[in-house]
């Protein structure tokens, strides 16, 4: 027989699961620590709000995490894992660790539960996009998570590239949990566990003007995705109120004109500013602030919550109230179990939004899976939209996860707070619960 003759043997076309051996009868345990190139106590924040990880630490680029063996041996072959693939698609500062150590947690937390019984891989790809890089990048890096393998992805993280990428997800089927609060992010595939509301920012910082008895405005907003949303709500929510915007300023990347735009404004009588954008302008605000020697009352969206960030971010924040998701201190008791577990699990202490939203983000895409007849993207899909009342750990008590069939916008409730960031110190200063002008005696009433 020649060797034109001779059968050709099929090979593997993929390589065997393996197992790395580290399965535990009584926990779930992870092949790594903790899930950054921090090395252990090497973690630190100035101020208990702040990020505790390093600046430029980097991701691991693939955890897997095992469920409680609980004396059960498995016959033949090895379980491959589910991956659940993590979308960064912005410099996270100090909060990298702070986002991916909580995934993990909720992982194991649930696999202890008994909430799913086959290992779990969690797949990182650092793609950052909009609104300061290019737009392909995060394409690119959503894709590679889904040539992966993934059956859900956690991220985008901005509203911009959440946009960018919606037509995409919807096309390749495969569900991405962002944390946008833009409402455009929307589709079979698109789902959140949103970092705000977009519109919903727009309504609070009208009704926390009209509140506090602030009737002239100064109004700053900034291009990009959701800027009109932001503008939109603002402006039609304080015509409502009968409020009066002195100034409006669009921003566009690098503002000009700054201080002289708040000099006006000053000048015009505005009793408040109004800043509704991506939150890099912030310190061009503080600088602003401290030349023309004015501490106005102001008001900011969900970019408040870059105090986390960085030293220098929590600085430039100084003197706002702004949209926060942490809850009252102490009200929430998934938050609180979930701070002691996650003080234990890595050793540090780190209080802030980001902890939250990354645990609860994963608790969705662990159940959604757990949910699914069979481990593939379409099923999975199917099996968040079984999720009903999650308990979460952003947020008030009564803060919960929900999906429909129509209804992809998982937190529900009291999930938007309102924090001001003054004298270095973080206060809370209440859940957004609006009232009927009528409720309050308002003098729009006199009005009509």
């Amino acid at each position: 027989m020649s060797d034109q003759d001779s059968p050709r043997y099929a090979e593997r076309l993929f390589p065997a699961p393996v197992d790395h051996g580290i399965a535990r009868e009584d926990r779930a345990a992870a092949t790594v620590r903790s899930g950054t190139d921090t090395e252990a106590g090497a973690h630190e924040n100035e101020l208990w709000y702040q990020g505790s990880g390093r600046i430029g630490e980097k991701a691991v680029e693939s955890i897997v995490i095992y469920p409680p063996t609980h004396g059960m041996a498995t016959q033949g072959d090895p379980f491959e894992p589910v991956k659940i693939g993590l979308l960064i698609d912005m410099d996270l500062g100090q909060l990298l660790a702070d986002t991916i150590d909580p995934i993990i947690l909720a992982v194991e937390d649930a696999l202890n539960e008994g909430v799913y019984d086959r290992p779990v891989e969690i797949v990182t790809v650092d793609a950052r996009g909009l609104p300061r890089e290019n737009y392909l990048k995060v394409h690119h890096g959503y894709q590679k998570l889904v040539d992966a393998g993934c059956v859900v992805v956690i991220g985008p993280f901005i509203s911009d590239n959440s946009v960018n990428l919606c037509d995409k997800v919807n096309e390749t089927g495969v569900a991405c949990i962002g944390w946008t609060g833009t409402t455009r992010f929307a589709g079979e595939y698109c789902f959140t566990v949103a970092n705000g509301d977009i519109p919903t920012e727009g309504a609070m910082a009208a009704d926390w003007c009209f509140q506090n008895g602030y009737q002239k405005v100064g109004f700053f907003w900034e291009q990009g995705s959701s800027g009109d949303l932001y503008s939109d709500f603002f402006r039609d929510y304080a015509r409502r109120y009968g409020l009066e915007i002195i100034k409006e300023v669009c921003l566009g990347p690098n503002p000009r004109n700054f201080q002289q735009q708040l000099e006006t404004m000053r000048d015009q009588g505005a009793q408040t500013i109004v800043y509704m954008g991506y939150g890099y302008s912030t310190f061009h605000f503080a600088k602003a602030f401290k030349a023309l020697d004015w501490d106005p009352p102001r008001f900011m969206g969900t970019a408040f919550m870059f105090y986390s960030n960085s030293n220098a971010w929590a600085e430039g924040l100084e003197g706002w109230h702004g949209v926060d998701q942490l809850g009252e201190d102490g009200a929430n008791p998934n938050y609180e179990a979930m701070m002691e577990r996650f003080e234990a699990r890595f050793g540090r202490t780190s209080r802030n939004v980001v902890v939250a939203l990354s645990y609860d983000s994963a608790r969705a895409a662990l159940h959604g899976i757990a949910g699914a007849r069979i481990a593939t993207p379409k099923e999975v899909k199917l099996g968040l939209e079984k999720i009903k009342w999650m308990p979460c750990t952003n947020g008030g008590p009564g803060c919960y996860i929900t999906f429909a069939e129509y209804d992809h916008r998982g937190y529900k409730g009291d999930f938007l707070t309102i924090r001001e960031l003054r004298g270095g110190d973080l206060h809370f200063r209440g859940y957004h619960r609006p009232q009927w002008p009528s409720n309050t005696g308002s003098p729009l009433l006199k009005q009509s």
